[in-house]
């Protein structure tokens, strides 16, 4: 069976942008590409063992088109005594999908800033965020699938957090 020009043409266009199309939704990252919510509890503890750390619980949040946020309310313990912290930071993101289980984030251009009621030293949060980022100025963060419900975020140094999916988070 032999098509005339015009027909053949048609059908090729047709199949171009068809495959074109198809090319582009599986390759191109999608607007809500690696968003994400999840909790954990950290004990952070510095140098001086019985005088410094960050006790409380970490809310991340990594939204669409490359923005996130994460929160961290508890106490700190310094030579200042017992604190109350309650530290939103705000950062931009980009993730890879690696695998079926596992996801890189990389986490650039963070601002943090203190609500009324915190009465932590600055000087701790900065070392608490300077330890998770492994003193870099940006922060890596692989994050692994445990099971339908937790995660496994951790640096490039070593595990941070066993981190739980908020109702209707998942990691893909």
């Amino acid at each position: 069976m032999r098509l005339a020009p015009r027909p053949f043409f048609a059908l090729s266009v047709l199949a171009f942008i068809t495959a074109a199309g198809l090319s582009a939704w599986k390759l191109l990252p999608a607007e809500n590409d690696g968003a994400m919510s999840c909790s954990t509890k950290a004990i952070m503890r510095f140098e001086n063992m019985d005088k410094e750390n960050v006790n409380g619980n970490i809310h991340f949040n990594f939204a669409a088109r490359g923005k996130g946020s994460m929160v961290v309310e508890g106490y700190t313990d310094s030579a200042a005594g017992w604190l109350y912290l309650q530290r939103y930071v705000k950062f931009s993101y980009t993730s890879k999908r690696i695998s079926s289980t596992e996801r890189h984030y990389r986490i650039s251009r963070w601002e943090s800033s203190a609500s009324s009621i915190d009465e932590s030293p600055d000087v701790i949060f900065a070392y608490f965020m300077r330890e998770m980022s492994d003193s870099h100025d940006g922060l890596f963060l692989n994050a692994q699938k445990l099971n339908e419900k937790a995660i496994l975020l951790s640096s490039i140094n070593s595990p941070l957090y066993v981190c739980t999916l908020k109702s209707g988070s998942k990691l893909d």
